[in-house]
């Protein structure tokens, strides 16, 4: 078994955007390596007309940087610039086969 120090880390992106661009920005991510993706719509606990894409990814740790900086440059081009993209550390939370189907191989 491989040491944990040779592991590349691995983060679930958290996107959120207006409805219906999803599509746009799946296209964007497959430049960067994510393996899984999952979308939902969210909808305002207010206003029920208040309707949003809520994007889930994982993204190896050396892809985040330049996957982040390119959606904020797709964001821009949205009428409505009310989205959010961050991302949060996957270390401790799923085994280890897990871990490494997510990464494909995940090793350095």
């Amino acid at each position: 078994m491989k040491s944990k120090k040779n592991l590349i880390k691995i983060f679930l992106m958290i996107i959120t955007l207006p409805k219906g661009k999803k599509e746009i920005i799946g296209d964007v991510l497959e430049k960067y390596h994510v393996v899984g993706f999952a979308s939902t719509l969210a909808q305002g606990a207010i206003d029920k007309s208040f309707t949003k894409d809520v994007m889930f990814c994982v993204v190896r740790e050396d892809q985040v940087k330049d996957a982040i900086l390119n959606l904020e440059d797709r964001f821009k081009s949205f009428r409505s610039n009310a989205c959010m993209v961050y991302t949060i550390p996957i270390d401790s939370i799923i085994g280890v086969s897990n871990y490494i189907a997510l990464t494909s191989g995940g090793v350095k």
